[in-house]
C-alpha cells in the first residue's frame, strides 16, 4: 500500500478591511471588492500547511497607482510561499552552512516543502538586495579584529563567497558568483581592500585560489590554514591509505594459506 498524502492544514487569513493603506505612500483607499481566496504555503512540521488569504482590491486616492491589493503581514504580493518559508531557506544556508541540495532535502523532509532551486536563489538575491551594506561596512571597520576568515560555499550552479571575522563573530561580506575561480575571488577580496579593510591574519582552506591573491593584496598579512580543513585533509589521507591497504589485501586473497584436507 502506498503512503497516503497528508491532509493539508488550512489557516484562514482575512485582510480586506473597508479602507487600506497604499503600499507605496500609505494613503488610505476605499475597498472596491473582495478578492477570491488564494492559498500560500506556510511552515508546519511534518505537515502541509496553507494560508487561505481573503484580500481586497482598493481604489487609490493618490497618484502612485489607480488600484492596489491588500496582502497580510509576512506575505509578499503574489507570493506562493510566506516569509516563514523564506526565513527557513536563509537559516539553512547562512546559519547552518548547507548547500542548495541539502537545504531542499532538509525542508522537504521536515516540512514537506517541495521547493525549486530557482526559488532558493531568488530568496538569496532578495536578501542581498535588502541589506544596508554601507552601514554594515562602517560596523565592520569599526569592530574588525584584524583576523579575516575566507571560505566558499558551493550551492550547485552558484558559489557563495564568505568573509567573516572569527574573533568578533562578525560577518564581513559575501558574494554570490557564477564560478568558483580566481578572478571572482580576486574581485571579492579587492572590494574588501577598497573598503579600507587591512587584515593582519587571513585564514583559508588549502585551495590554490588564495596564496597569489592574498600576497598581491595584503603582502604583510600572515596567511594561515584553517584547523578544521587541515584535520579534514589529514583524515582524507588516512582513509585513502586504509582503502589502498584493504584493496591490496583483497587482491592477495588466500595466497600462502594451507589448503584444508578434503
Amino acid at each position: 500500500m502506498g503512503t497516503e498524502a497528508p491532509t493539508p492544514i488550512v489557516i484562514p487569513v482575512h485582510c480586506a478591511p473597508k479602507k487600506a493603506p497604499c503600499p507605496k505612500c500609505g494613503k488610505h483607499g476605499r475597498r472596491k471588492r473582495k478578492l477570491p481566496p488564494r492559498r500560500v504555503r506556510t511552515v508546519a512540521y511534518k505537515a502541509v500547511a496553507y494560508l487561505e488569504i481573503i484580500g481586497g482590491e482598493y481604489q487609490a486616492r493618490c497618484s502612485c497607482c489607480t488600484t492596489f491589493r491588500s496582502t497580510p503581514e509576512g506575505v509578499l504580493p503574489r507570493a506562493l510561499y510566506d516569509n516563514k518559508v523564506r526565513d527557513l531557506v536563509l537559516g539553512r544556508i547562512l546559519k547552518d552552512g548547507m548547500n542548495v541540495e541539502q537545504t531542499l532535502e532538509s525542508l522537504d523532509r521536515e516540512f514537506l516543502l517541495d521547493l525549486s532551486t530557482g526559488f532558493v536563489y531568488d530568496v538569496l538575491q532578495d536578501h542581498a538586495a535588502d541589506l544596508d551594506m554601507a552601514a554594515h561596512r562602517r560596523t565592520v571597520l569599526k569592530h574588525f579584529s584584524g583576523t579575516l576568515c575566507v571560505d566558499e560555499l558551493h550551492l550547485g550552479r552558484f558559489t557563495l563567497l564568505l568573509a567573516t571575522d572569527p574573533l568578533r563573530d562578525l560577518p564581513v561580506a559575501f558574494a554570490l558568483v557564477a564560478a568558483n575561480d580566481q578572478d571572482h575571488m580576486r574581485r571579492f577580496l579587492t572590494n574588501l581592500k577598497t573598503w579600507g579593510l587591512s587584515p593582519q591574519v587571513v585564514v583559508t582552506d588549502g585551495s590554490n585560489l588564495y596564496p597569489g591573491v592574498l600576497a598581491a593584496l595584503w603582502p604583510d598579512a600572515e596567511h594561515q590554514l584553517c584547523v578544521f580543513h587541515v584535520i579534514k585533509d589529514i583524515n582524507d589521507l588516512i582513509l585513502k591509505a586504509v582503502r589502498r591497504l584493504r584493496t591490496a589485501m583483497g587482491r592477495r586473497g588466500k595466497a600462502g594459506r594451507k589448503k584444508k584436507r578434503p
